[in-house]
């Protein structure tokens, strides 16, 4: 399952490319808020980058929860709500 196979258990993993002012926005409230998060740049893992296109996830960021949640794009409430749910 691919959703399984983008998560990690331990941290919110957020998949993004530099140059995405939104990726970039997830990455600075996760920082700002202290917590734990692992950035995987997707023109960098091409592989992943291709598994997310297969599966219709076109647009950056793509955030995964530890718990398995799938978020594209999240607003800046979506955002507060998993910081909230890491602390």
């Amino acid at each position: 399952m691919l959703i399984e196979s983008l998560r990690d258990p331990q941290v919110t993993v957020i998949y993004g490319v530099d140059t995405c002012d939104d990726t970039t926005r997830a990455r600075e409230r996760f920082g700002a808020a202290g917590r734990p998060f692992r950035y995987v740049r997707l023109d960098v893992d091409t592989a992943v980058r291709k598994r997310l296109h297969d599966a219709g996830y076109l647009a950056t960021p793509v955030v995964v929860t530890p718990a398995g949640d799938l978020y594209v794009e999240p607003s800046d409430e979506v955002l507060a709500a998993m910081i909230d749910a890491t602390a």
